[in-house]
């Protein structure tokens, strides 16, 4: 048996007793901070401190979209700001299926999707809104895809939503959650249309706040609903300076869809590398 002179025994129970008594407060701190969370004040706040190698980072993550036409604005996006500075290029390893024109047929998406590419977006079933989800976790559980095992983050995107979604929506992603420890879930607020749809507006506004309240600061939240309209300082629909759409359904605009471009990169960069604090 070894034994230590009584100086560094009586050092070594110091230290220990030091180690003990920092220990829970160092996790306190780190279970005291909050999500990451965007909205249109962050982007432009925070966006311009994406770095290459934050991008570089994100680049080599295996991304899984689900959206209807919304994330169509969210590509076109995520392109035109590829195009302007190729350093925040995400689409260049990009795949999109149409699974709502297959009729929900998701056999569409290879089973080894992520073998060939880092970022695989399906347009999904529209209605019910819980399809999506249950498109998602078919994609995510069962066979041939399985792909809980590859997939880094996922997003599920709504361009309108009820109340009565949220539960189903919360209990998802929670469940998701304790499947996948190493996968990461955002939130999504849903998104808004112009003020002829005051109704499903409304609608997406409280589905929106229940996110805010119940998940903002637990999980990442991409805040789509305060991105379209400028944190609501045009209330709940989207800026008219986000849209050409006669039918007021799309953000359309080069204004409009490079914000949920730049809300997407931002919120994927502050899960993966989140911000240090002081």
């Amino acid at each position: 048996m070894m034994f230590f002179p009584k100086s560094l025994t009586l050092c070594l129970l110091a230290a220990a007793t030091l180690v003990h008594l920092i220990a829970p407060s160092a996790l306190a701190v780190e279970e005291a901070s909050p999500a990451p969370y965007v909205d249109s004040k962050a982007i432009k706040e925070r966006f311009d401190q994406i770095t290459a190698e934050d991008m570089e980072l994100l680049r080599g993550k295996n991304i899984l979209l689900a959206s209807r036409s919304f994330g169509l604005n969210l590509l076109k996006g995520l392109t035109a700001l590829a195009k302007q500075d190729s350093k925040y290029d995400l689409v260049s390893s990009y795949e999109r299926y149409n699974v709502f024109k297959e009729g929900g047929n998701l056999g569409i998406i290879p089973a080894d999707a992520f073998d060939k590419t880092k970022f695989v977006h399906f347009l999904a079933t529209y209605y019910p809104h819980t399809k999506r989800l249950e498109e998602v976790n078919e994609l995510l559980v069962e066979g041939p895809h399985g792909f809980g095992k590859s997939v880094d983050v996922v997003v599920v995107y709504f361009h309108t939503a009820t109340p009565a979604l949220f539960e189903t929506y919360k209990t998802t992603l929670e469940r998701w959650q304790a499947a996948y420890p190493n996968v990461k879930f955002i939130a999504v607020t849903s998104g808004f249309m112009g003020p002829k749809f005051a109704k499903e507006n409304e609608a997406s506004q409280a589905f929106g706040d229940m996110v805010r309240e119940q998940l903002k600061g637990k999980v990442p939240v991409y805040d789509l609903g305060a991105i379209l309209s400028d944190d609501f300082r045009v209330g709940n629909q989207f800026c008219p300076e986000y849209t050409a759409d006669p039918a007021e359904v799309h953000p359309n605009l080069p204004a409009g869809e490079e914000m949920m471009a730049k809300g997407f990169l931002l919120i994927l960069k502050e899960t993966f590398n989140p911000p240090q604090t002081p």
